[in-house]
């Protein structure tokens, strides 16, 4: 399931290409997925906030950046397509270009963040390094929402437009022992949408 060709910057290299040159299209697919406000785990997290400063992590084209603005959330946003970027700039949102991997933001400065099938795009072997960084850059007692694909190893995978896109699949398990240093499980459950099973978790920073 896992070869080495998926941790040189190949991977990386090929699912940016991807978000970059169909950024549009990919933009257009996930607006379409469901609608935002009949989405329970969005109340959930701002009601589970102690503050009001979040990072959405993997913002892509800035929809659930923006949705928590309008909420009144003080809201900054990062992703590594330059594309991605620009779309959500152009909805007024704070919108940096940055590497999941390589975060530079100081200790303890958000009160929440929000990764929706963004840690996904991350090499297994170079996940827990990432939640270090996340659990640093949290403020005391702050929320982290994730959202996963279920199954099983981690490969780039063709897309229909021709392009690859990197995955890592994990089991609800693997995830709970993951994060279990740094973050308390507040709770974890499995959606299942667009024929695929999603794991969510809220956690708490320990």
């Amino acid at each position: 399931m896992t070869t080495k060709k998926y941790y040189d910057m190949d991977y990386k290299k090929k699912t940016i290409k991807s978000y970059d040159i169909y950024a549009k299209d990919f933009s257009q697919k996930f607006k379409d997925l469901t609608d935002l406000d009949k989405r329970p785990e969005f109340p959930r997290f701002i009601g589970l906030l102690y503050g009001r400063k979040i990072l959405d992590l993997g913002s892509g084209s800035g929809d659930h950046a923006l949705y928590f603005e309008q909420k009144g959330l003080d809201v900054t946003a990062v992703d590594l397509s330059s594309e991605m970027v620009k779309l959500s700039r152009y909805k007024g949102i704070n919108t940096i270009q940055m590497d999941i991997e390589n975060l530079e933001f100081k200790d303890n400065t958000f009160n929440g963040i929000w990764a929706v099938t963004s840690l996904l795009h991350i090499p297994k072997r170079k996940l827990r390094k990432v939640i270090d960084k996340l659990g640093k850059i949290l403020k005391k007692d702050g929320l982290l929402y994730i959202c996963m694909k279920e199954g099983e190893g981690e490969r780039l995978e063709k897309e229909p437009n021709g392009s690859e896109r990197f995955f890592s699949y994990w089991k609800e398990e693997e995830l709970k022992k993951l994060f279990k240093d740094k973050f308390s499980l507040i709770d974890s459950e499995k959606v299942y949408a667009n024929n695929t099973t999603f794991i969510q978790m809220f956690l708490r920073k320990k």
